[in-house]
């Protein structure tokens, strides 16, 4: 089902207004009536769409999560070619990136993106031992993430394309496979 531009803008209002809250403010301190002041819509509006303001970060983190790279597998193009992108779009919208990143807000978003990026990429790996292979998952998302906050925290100052054949080569080593 598609979504009226409207409906768009005024979720996107409510999403830049949370983040911005989190900017200054723990997650468990934001209220709606905080991120509807914040985004000049009424409550009824946000109760439109959310119940509450858990129902809104999820919505943005579903968001980010539907943006991670596609790869096929054996189709003989390099990974980094979908990766780049990805990259982009953190560095694009880095104050969202910059307040999710932030242990303080989400811990379950990290959880949520170390299964979903296992789900994804579970045909890169070398082994059908599963506590292998959580285990090497575990090691190359955390070096992955504490990569992207660095350069987060670093103003994104590394260039995009360095910084993702960097994560790339690092991440295709830590699970024993060759980056071409």
């Amino acid at each position: 089902m598609s979504t009226s531009p409207r409906v768009a803008k005024t979720k996107a209002y409510l999403k830049e207004a949370l983040i911005s809250l989190l900017d200054t403010e723990s997650f468990q301190d934001v209220t709606v009536k905080a991120i509807c002041q914040k985004a000049s819509v009424n409550r009824s509006t946000f109760y439109a769409y959310y119940s509450c303001p858990r129902d809104l970060i999820e919505e943005i983190e579903a968001d980010i999560l539907s943006k991670l790279p596609v790869y096929e597998y054996g189709s003989g193009k390099p990974f980094i070619d979908s990766f780049i992108p990805f990259m982009q779009y953190i560095k694009d919208n880095g104050a969202t990136f910059r307040v999710l990143m932030a242990a303080s807000v989400d811990e379950s978003f990290a959880q949520t993106m170390v299964k979903t990026v296992m789900d994804k990429y579970d045909e890169f790996m070398n082994t059908n031992d599963k506590t292998e292979k959580t285990m090497s998952f575990l090691f190359c998302i955390n070096g992955v993430v504490g990569i992207v906050r660095e350069w987060i925290r670093m103003d994104f100052e590394y260039p995009v394309e360095k910084i993702s054949k960097l994560i790339v080569d690092m991440a295709f080593r830590s699970v024993g496979l060759p980056y071409k």
